[in-house]
Parts: C-alpha cells; sequence; structure tokens
C-alpha cells in the first residue's frame, strides 16, 4: 500500500500497517469461508435463472411479499434474490469462532453512504481498534489515534470480507442444494431461513427481509457449533459525513471533499 506518513514515525506507522495486514488477512478468511470449505469461495451466475420474484424497489414491499407467501427449499433462493440492500446504513457484527475448551468473538461496526463503506474493528469494550475505508476501488487503513494511513487497490477484497460477513448471496449460486428453507421473525423481522452442506459443514443462513441484509448465520461441523455470525444495531439512518474522514482530516465526502494525492 501506499504510505502517507510523518516522516518521524516510519516505525510505528509500519508496526500499524503489519497489524492492518494481519487484521484483514483475518477477516478475509472469515468470510470467504475457508474455515468452512475447500474451495475458495463461490461465483454467483449471471443468468436469468434467479431473478427477482418480486419488485427490488422497495424492501417494505418484499417483506410484505414474503409474509405473504409459504417459503422452501424450492423458493427461497428466488424470493432471497429479490432482496435488496439499503444504499445507506449502520450495524454492527459479531464473529464468534467455537473450539474445543473455549470460544473468541471479534467484532466490528460498518457504515455504508454514497457508496462508500467504512469498517470499524473494536476492542472488547467497544472502542475502535482500526478502521478501513472502501472509497471506489481505492482502500484506505489507520490505527486509531492516528494522523496517518496507508492507501492501497481495493482489488477482489469485498465490503462483506472486511466486516468479517459470509456473503448471503452465496446461496444464489447453482451449485447450492438447499436441504432445508423456511420463514422466521428474528427481533421482530421477517426473516428467510435457508440450510444446505458446504465443504463438510452445515451452514444455516438468516436473511432479513426487512433489511436486506444478512441476520445471523451458523456453521456446525457434525453436531458442533463451530462459528456464529449475529447483526446487530441495524440503522438506516445515513451515517455522518464525518465518518468519512481519514485520519489526516482529509475529507472523501461532503463540500470539504479533498484530493488525497
Amino acid at each position: 500500500m501506499k504510505p502517507h506518513k510523518s516522516p518521524s514515525t516510519p516505525m510505528l506507522a509500519a508496526i500499524g500497517a503489519a497489524v492492518l495486514v494481519g487484521l484483514l488477512f483475518l477477516s478475509y478468511v472469515l468470510s470467504s469461508g475457508l474455515l468452512h470449505r475447500k474451495d475458495t469461495g463461490i461465483v454467483l451466475q449471471s443468468g436469468a435463472e434467479n431473478a427477482p420474484a418480486v419488485s427490488s424497489g422497495s424492501q417494505l414491499l418484499t417483506a410484505q411479499s414474503v409474509a405473504d407467501v409459504t417459503i422452501g427449499p424450492d423458493n427461497a433462493q428466488k424470493v432471497i434474490a429479490s432482496l435488496t440492500r439499503p444504499e445507506a446504513y449502520s450495524c454492527v457484527i459479531e464473529n464468534s469462532l467455537y473450539y474445543s475448551g473455549g470460544s473468541s468473538t471479534l467484532r466490528c461496526r460498518q457504515y455504508m453512504l454514497d457508496g462508500m463503506v467504512r469498517t470499524d474493528w473494536l476492542t472488547e469494550a467497544g472502542a475502535v481498534q482500526s478502521t478501513l475505508v472502501r472509497a471506489g476501488d481505492t482502500a484506505y487503513t489507520w490505527d486509531n489515534g492516528s494522523t496517518t494511513f496507508y492507501k492501497g487497490a481495493w482489488g477482489d477484497f469485498s465490503d462483506d470480507s472486511a466486516a468479517m460477513l459470509p456473503t448471503y448471496e452465496d446461496v444464489l449460486d447453482e451449485s447450492i442444494v438447499l436441504t432445508r428453507a423456511g420463514r422466521q421473525d428474528i427481533d421482530n423481522e421477517p426473516c428467510i431461513m435457508v440450510e444446505f452442506e458446504q465443504g463438510g459443514y452445515r451452514c444455516v443462513y438468516y436473511v432479513s427481509a426487512a433489511s436486506g441484509l444478512l441476520k445471523k448465520a451458523f456453521f456446525y461441523q457434525g453436531e458442533n457449533l463451530t462459528r456464529q455470525v449475529v447483526v446487530g444495531n441495524f440503522k438506516t439512518e445515513q451515517p455522518d459525513v464525518e465518518l468519512f474522514t481519514l485520519s489526516n482530516g482529509q475529507k472523501l465526502l461532503g463540500e470539504d471533499t479533498q484530493n488525497d494525492e
């Protein structure tokens, strides 16, 4: 990545960059499903088989439509294909890993506004530890409290990967065979539940028909839960544009937007 740093702190910046690269790699591994399957990912088909069954212009309409139909393995993928993600929102993602003798949880907060996405990795106390912002094809990342940042090409890294989220649209791939599907309310939100086998794991996704976002996901090996993803504190209010300000004060959104070169 291209450094933007003070000449007096090269070592601190290098250490910070190494930590952030490690976090990025960990979030990619978690979200891409490498812990749950042998292949490297799913490429969504581009055909018309999964065309929306209802209008994608209104999430409320979609949610109502979901409430009015019986959902099963034969039509759940088409219903999910009809969902749309909101253009502006914020949420908190908790990623829990379970292993012999214990568990660990990683948390992050994500903001979406005007096509830009900010992801904050959080400490156990909920404080911001480090930040990643995607603006178009460019990524910016820095440690909390730093006045320097690293800039680089976004590449194939996804917004879901940055937030340690499995991409629920993966279930639309023709290789996925649903073993179970239905409708279930979670936190008063109508959700589509789908279950399928992948890479030796049993995967269960709950996708909110109200928000168009993943609500929960569970991964089992046999009867043992190995990973759980929970999306909470979801808000559709537009995030403050100040959140899309780089660590050196340069703005990516707003009237005072500057060129960061």
